[in-house]
């Protein structure tokens, strides 16, 4: 059971946070409008931050301790938000943790181009754009850099270093995935089995996913990054594909969400390759509940959990 301000958490992201297409047809402008909203120029005090492009245009902000020299450590983040929403206000507070957490790391943000003007592959390519410029024009080392990202920036990391792989270059040293939107099937079994729990994409009132109601939801705006391609790539649905030469992660998922199964998947397929992998369910949770640090005592727990990762990762005691 969700504690007591999970379940007040709960109850306000219902209210304000919920995109079923059965009852909210234009989820996309709901999407882009909150967005904006959240939208603001906030970051850690003390801290710099800056605007800045690859030679080939991909936008990235940059946040370090102000006046800290540079140790080569690297949280390379990229944001939730369908591939719809832009890159937000809250987003820039995560830099602040993992500066003390990571030993004086910096944090780069990927302010990827957003659908449904810009479709598959563009945030992909953006993504591969920016850790090439990481890793050569910036002289970052792969084995110092850690990625993370929460729902379609899960995915977006998931398929990085994926094509990486497959390209036969270096990954990063680690990567954690809050709340990984990974297939884009909707034929896992928690798709269907949580569609009256979810909160945020399920329907808690009218629980009974029916075949009109699925087609709706999976044809919706909310999977216009996708455009003609194909859903089984597994450059747009990771959890389809294979995990060998993948560094060790670290996933945090809500038991009520439609999407545990991405994670889920992922994760055993990861443990069948042998590669240490750490994943962190909690009980009543809803989509990217972590990202709400401490908001409520799971959001707490869960963000801690990937600190701890983190730290372990750059062996700091």
């Amino acid at each position: 059971m969700p504690s007591f301000k999970g379940k007040v958490c709960r109850a306000a992201m219902r209210k304000m946070n919920n995109f079923n297409v059965y009852y909210t047809p234009d989820a996309v402008t709901k999407m882009k409008k909150i967005s904006a909203k959240l939208e603001n120029d906030d970051y850690p005090e003390g801290f710099v931050r800056t605007k800045e492009e690859t030679p080939s245009g991909t936008k990235f902000e940059r946040l370090q301790k102000k006046d800290a020299p540079r140790n080569g450590r690297l949280i390379l983040y990229f944001h939730g938000g369908a591939y719809i929403a832009g890159l937000f206000g809250f987003y820039r507070d995560f830099a602040e943790d993992f500066y003390y957490e990571a030993g004086n790391a910096e944090t780069i943000f990927l302010d990827y181009k957003t659908a449904p003007e810009y479709q598959y592959p563009t945030q992909l390519n953006e993504a591969l754009d920016l850790w090439y410029d990481l890793t050569t024009r910036q002289n970052y080392k792969p084995e110092e850099i850690i990625i993370g990202g929460d729902s379609a920036g899960a995915n977006l990391l998931l398929a990085m270093m994926m094509k990486l792989r497959d390209n036969g270059e270096k990954l990063p040293l680690g990567a954690f995935c809050i709340s990984a939107w990974a297939d884009m099937t909707g034929e896992s079994e928690s798709f269907t089995a949580n569609y009256g729990k979810d909160i945020e994409f399920g329907d808690i009132w009218h629980p009974d996913v029916d075949v009109e109601k699925k087609w709706r939801m999976m044809h919706s705006g909310i999977y216009s990054f996708i455009g003609k391609a194909d859903r089984k790539d597994p450059y747009i649905s990771p959890a389809l594909g294979d995990f060998h030469g993948f560094p060790p992660m670290m996933f945090t998922v809500g038991e009520d969400e439609m999407l545990l199964d991405d994670t889920l998947t992922i994760v055993e397929k990861l443990k069948k390759e042998n590669i240490p992998v750490l994943c962190e369910t909690q009980p009543g949770m809803f989509h990217i509940y972590t990202t709400m640090r401490d908001m409520m005592p799971e959001s707490q727990h869960s963000w801690n959990r990937i600190l701890k990762y983190i730290r372990i990762m750059y062996h700091i005691q």
